[in-house]
Parts: structure tokens; sequence; C-alpha cells
């Protein structure tokens, strides 16, 4: 009988050796030789012998190099923290900066063909001035309402008005057209002009300080205004026409002053009512149209300027809050 070769005592020290040394087995080389069958096995031994020596190595732990890799690991993840939070800020400030810009396009109407718009109302007892965004000045008197848009199709700047303001526009090869309540049409291009036209007055009226406007009402005749000139819409008669009268008087309501030429106690009344945001009832139907004024007041409270009245006229009044009573003597 063939004796059987001792792989078990070979390969152990061949592989233990061949950890420390390049020293090598002549036996268990020629047995490997002598047969393809035995190479494959010694192979397979091989795999299972450092497969174990893995493991062995995994089970060898390093405290000391174990807490370095936590604490390289944890700063890197701070790292990207902080990173994550300069990415979440810059995020944010541009969604912050998109919303604002969204907000003021929304508002101006950026991404619309009707362009800028802006919306201003004074209440009564109250005065604004409003730049508009084409960089005209607009002066309001108490009790007015003003939209303005530009209409980006047309090259036109457009407001819708109702009240009584000073305008300066500013110059612009686009023109500048002013629509009233009362239909009447106010055409410029680079100008300083007052314009009245409440909707319950009977009358509107327009001076005109610098350039030059059209005023136009349909059915009615246009009209041309020069510096120094006036005009009025009679609205019952539906006619534009040339005023006379002292043009700076028109805008004595920006100095806080009244000037009263032939005016009547119902007119003064009305003038009131929109400065100091009270409400007058006359006891006499008649009373408002049989007393005229011609001068100028200029008082600091209402009660001032009745007083004056009462001075000028047989009139009397009564005060309950903001409800005043006037009566004749």
């Amino acid at each position: 009988m063939e004796e059987q070769f001792p792989l078990g005592e070979h390969l152990v020290d061949h592989l233990l050796n061949e950890e420390q040394s390049s020293a090598a087995d002549s036996l268990l080389n020629e047995w490997q030789k002598s047969n393809p069958e035995n190479m494959n096995e010694f192979g397979k031994y091989q795999k299972i012998w450092n497969a174990t020596a893995d493991v062995l190595t995994l089970q060898k732990f390093d405290s000391e190099r174990a807490w370095n890799h936590v604490d390289s690991t944890l700063e890197t993840l701070k790292t990207r923290t902080r990173r994550l939070k300069n990415i979440v800020l810059v995020v944010s400030g541009m969604a912050a900066s998109l919303l604002i810009f969204l907000s003021l396009s929304f508002y101006t109407d950026l991404f619309s063909t009707s362009g800028a718009t802006l919306s201003m109302r004074t209440t009564y007892g109250s005065r604004s001035e409003v730049v508009l965004p084409d960089g005209s000045i607009v002066k309001l008197n108490a009790g007015s309402n003003l939209d303005y848009h530009y209409d980006k199709i047309n090259q036109t700047r457009k407001v819708d008005f109702s009240g009584e303001a000073f305008f300066e526009v500013a110059k612009s090869k686009k023109p500048f057209v002013i629509e009233t309540s009362d239909g009447l049409k106010v055409k410029v291009l680079g100008t300083k002009f007052n314009l009245s036209t409440y909707p319950e007055d009977r009358m509107a009226q327009t001076s005109l300080f610098e350039g030059k406007v059209e005023l136009s009402q349909k059915g009615s005749p246009s009209l041309i205004l020069e510096p120094g000139q006036m005009a009025i819409l009679d609205k019952k008669l539906n006619e534009i026409k040339y005023t006379e009268g002292e043009i700076s008087h028109t805008t004595s309501w920006m100095q806080n002053k009244l000037y009263m030429e032939n005016m009547s106690l119902h007119e003064v009344c009305t003038k009131l009512e929109r400065w100091y945001d009270v409400r007058i009832t006359l006891v006499s139907s008649d009373l408002g149209e049989k007393i005229h004024y011609t001068g100028v007041l200029k008082e600091q409270t209402v009660l001032d300027v009745l007083n004056a009245l009462c001075h000028l006229s047989s009139i009397s009044y009564k005060l309950n809050g903001k409800e005043i009573t006037i009566s004749g003597k």
C-alpha cells in the first residue's frame, strides 16, 4: 500500500512560514506537481487560510485608532452640515428675493402689457402728494381718487381721476392723458396745471401754469389751454369753455387758503366738508344761495372759519361732534 502524503503537517508549516519568510517546502511543492488535483486542493486550503486571517485581523480592535476615526467622521459631518446650512441660507435668500421680485412685479404689472399701475386715495380732511412711476408729481386735495397705469401697447400714460389735484407732469414723448368720471379728457405732454373735477360739483375746472393741454369732451369741440388760461366744463350743458379769474387762486388750497369770489354759502360749506371732514346742514334750503362771500380765509380750524363767516354774514351755527348746523339769524 502506498504511503499517504502527510498534507496537514506540511501545509500548516508552509502557511505559517510564508507569513514570516519566503522559505518554501520542497516536499509540498513536489506533491503539488505530481498531480493537478493536488494543485487545486492546495489552492482551496490557501483560500480558507487567508479568509481566516482576515477574520482574525478584524478581531484585533485598536481603540485609539477607532476614536480618531470617529472624530474625523464627526468633523466631516459638521463641515457638511455647515455647508448645507450655508446652501439653505443662500437658497432661502434667493427665494426671498424672488418672492419680493414677483410681489413687486405683481404690484406694478411688470409682466403685463398694461404696464405699471398705481392707485391713490385721499379721504375728506386729508391731503397727499404722490410721485407716479413716470416721475410726474401729483398733489392731491381732500376727497380725491387717482388711478395711474402705463399702456405699453399704445405707449400712453393714463390717469383715471376725480377730485382736485395739482399735476406736474414729467416731460416725455409718451402722451399723458387724464380721464374723469364727468367724461372730461385732459391730454398733455409735459406741464403744470390744477384740475378740479369732483363728481358732485356742477362744473369742472382746469387752470394751466406751464406747458400746453388739450381738453376734450364727447359731443363738444376740443379746447387748447396756454399758460395763464383757465377753462371750465359745464356738466349740465356738456360744454367746455374758457373762463376768467385769478389763476393763482385755484391752487390756494395748497396754502390752506380759501379765496372767495362771490362764492355762495352752499359752495363754501361744500369745500369745508372736504377740507375738515365734517357734515354741514343748512336749516333753510335757500340760505345757501342767498348769501355770497368775496375775500380770503386762512384759518386753522373749521370753528375759526365758521366764526369768521358769522362775522361776515347773518348766520349762526351749532356744533355736535362732526355735525354742524347753520341757520340764519
